[in-house]
């Protein structure tokens, strides 16, 4: 294969990187409004594309493609460190995120003044309701056989109420 085709490629290839590199370079020009683990990690990203892009214009201007090798892999291993030097500032930030939240929790929410006994109440009467409008609904759909009906409809509607009753209780331990 020619220098020339490996050119092109690279190229290509690298006209179809901008969407990598393109927001990495925004994130570069807006400066201290980007943490500074998002600008590191930017630079990495812009340096891998660089040096792709140099190592194309290699191609075409030397007859041998080792100095292009030679410069796309500094650009990976330099993108490479960049890139873990920006995984440790996020972990940093991350955790100093941590603190300050920390800092600023009021502890518990308060609790409301109804009794845990209102609220499964509540929860109980209303899946009473639904139970039992489901249960209609099955009767009166009159599909398949009274006795079909009759069995769907007490099982579906011992299933709401079912599921209401660990609703609700799971509401009451949480008061």
């Amino acid at each position: 294969m020619t220098h020339t085709v490996l050119a092109i490629g690279t190229a290509a290839l690298t006209a179809s990187g901008c969407v990598w590199y393109l927001p990495a370079i925004a994130d570069l020009q807006a400066g201290a409004d980007r943490p500074r683990s998002t600008r590191t990690a930017a630079a990495a990203c812009v340096l891998w594309w660089a040096a792709l892009a140099l190592a194309g214009g290699l191609l075409l201007a030397q007859p041998d493609w080792r100095p292009a090798a030679q410069i796309a892999l500094a650009g990976l291993v330099g993108g490479a460190a960049l890139r873990v030097r920006a995984r440790s500032e996020r972990r940093g930030e991350q955790r100093e995120c941590a603190v300050h939240w920390a800092a600023l929790d009021a502890g518990p929410a308060p609790r409301s003044g109804r009794p845990a006994a209102v609220a499964l109440a509540g929860w109980l009467v209303v899946g009473a309701a639904v139970a039992s409008l489901g249960a209609v609904a099955i009767l009166l759909s009159g599909e398949g056989g009274q006795g079909l009906r009759v069995a769907l409809a007490a099982a579906c509607g011992a299933v709401v109420a079912l599921a209401f009753l660990l609703a609700g209780l799971g509401s009451a331990r949480r008061r």
